[in-house]
């Protein structure tokens, strides 16, 4: 193989690299079914319990996802703007969630978690991990970026 031949495979390479991982990067999760598209497409085991449940959220369904053994909760939002007004009542350790109400009234949900809490965030959904598992942690800041709130 000539080495102008094998110097195009390898930059062909290279752009399909790039090109995976802006596909699997934070814009591509925005909702729930393009969370488990991602966490598919990054090779991981996932068991998915569907979006049903009580929420920590006001406007939100919640999901239970089982990746490699672990579980996270996704919360799907009917919107982006339903999902950033709620989080924005997460306070930056995760322990207190509030909500306001539009008449001045509003509430909170005081939180004591069992292990360290984490809160991810796009498109339409939050997302917690509780734990301190550094592989789930990797794999959720490659889905969302950093962390919005948890400690």
């Amino acid at each position: 193989m000539s080495k102008k031949r094998l110097a195009g495979i390898i930059v062909g390479c290279v752009i399909v690299i790039a090109a995976i991982g802006t596909l699997l990067g934070p814009k591509a999760v925005t909702d729930y079914s393009t969370l488990l598209r991602y966490l598919r497409a990054s090779g991981v085991s996932i068991r998915e319990e569907g979006l049903t449940g009580p929420s920590l959220f006001y406007y939100a369904v919640r999901g239970l996802v089982e990746i490699d053994g672990i579980h996270i909760q996704v919360y799907e939002f009917a919107n982006a703007e339903d999902m950033e007004a709620e989080a924005s009542g997460v306070s930056p350790d995760g322990s207190i969630i509030t909500k306001e109400w539009g008449d001045g009234k509003g509430s909170a949900k005081h939180i004591e978690w069992i292990d360290t809490p984490h809160f991810y965030k796009a498109g339409r959904i939050i997302v917690t991990y509780i734990g301190n598992n550094c592989s789930m942690i990797s794999l959720l800041e490659n889905a969302f970026g950093k962390q919005f709130a948890g400690m």
